[in-house]
C-alpha cells in the first residue's frame, strides 16, 4: 500500500520534472545554436574572454535564475574554486548557521585568491564580495523563469536527490520544502530585492568586469562541455 500512495505522488510529480526540464534543455539547445551562428560572424564576446583571466567571479540573482549551474560550469572551465553560500548557510535538517558563523566562514573566503562565489544573500557581506570581485555576473531573469527554475530545483532534490547543499542530507527533503514565504519571496525579487541590490551592483560594475544576462539560457554557451 505504501508503495501505491507513493507511487500516485511520484509519478506525477517525474511527469512534471521532465515537462519543465524537457522544454528547458530545448530552449538551450536554441540558444546554443543561436549563440555558434552569432559567434561565427561577429567572433568571441569581449565579456566571455575576459572571464578566462578573472580571479574572482560573483554570481548573483533570483533564486531560481540558473547561478548554481552557471557558476559550477565556470569553476570547470577557468579551474577558480567553487563556492556556494548555501553550502555554507545551511547545515544537517536544514538548520540554519548562526550570523557569526557564517560571517566568519565567508570572510575567511572573501580572503583567498581566487573562487567564484555562488549566492545571493544581498543582506550577508553583499558589498565586500562585490568590491573583492574582479567579474560580477548578474543573473537578472524574468519572475517566470525563477519560479520554474525552483520548482525544477525542488523536484531534482525530491526526485533525484539532486542539488542539495552539502551538510543536507536526502533524508530531509519533502515536496513541501518550498514554503508559502520562499515562494513569495521569489515572486517579489524583482520588485522588492533587486532595487535594493542594483545601485551597488552599478557602483562596483563601473570598475569591474560586469555581466548582465537577461535569462538563463543565455548562459547556455558559456557552459558547453568543449568550455570545459
Amino acid at each position: 500500500m505504501d508503495s501505491v500512495k507513493y507511487a500516485i505522488v511520484f509519478l506525477p510529480l517525474l511527469l512534471l520534472y521532465m515537462l519543465l526540464k524537457g522544454g528547458a534543455l530545448a530552449v538551450g539547445l536554441l540558444y546554443r545554436l543561436i549563440h555558434l551562428i552569432w559567434t561565427l560572424r561577429a567572433g568571441p564576446s569581449d565579456k566571455l574572454l575576459a572571464v578566462q583571466h578573472a580571479k574572482r567571479i560573483i554570481v548573483i540573482g533570483s533564486p531560481g535564475s540558473g547561478k548554481t549551474c552557471l557558476a559550477r560550469r565556470l569553476s570547470m572551465w577557468t579551474h577558480l574554486p567553487y563556492i556556494s553560500l548555501d553550502d555554507l548557510y545551511w547545515g544537517p535538517e536544514w538548520k540554519r548557521s548562526t550570523d557569526e558563523h557564517f560571517h566568519k566562514q565567508l570572510g575567511e573566503v572573501l580572503q583567498r585568491e581566487e573562487w567564484i562565489i555562488e549566492g545571493n544573500y544581498h543582506e550577508r557581506y553583499f558589498a565586500e564580495r562585490l568590491q573583492r570581485s574582479d567579474t560580477i555576473i548578474v543573473m537578472d531573469v524574468s519572475t517566470i523563469e525563477a519560479i520554474s527554475g525552483v520548482i525544477i530545483r525542488s523536484l531534482n532534490r525530491f526526485l533525484f536527490s539532486k542539488e542539495l547543499p552539502i551538510g543536507v542530507g536526502q533524508e530531509s527533503v519533502r515536496i513541501w520544502d518550498i514554503s508559502p514565504r520562499f515562494i513569495r519571496f521569489v515572486l517579489r525579487f524583482r520588485r522588492r530585492v533587486r532595487p535594493k541590490i542594483w545601485p551597488l551592483i552599478l557602483q562596483y560594475g563601473e570598475k569591474r568586469n560586469l555581466i548582465i544576462l537577461k535569462s538563463k539560457y543565455r548562459s547556455c554557451p558559456w557552459t558547453s562541455s568543449d568550455r570545459q
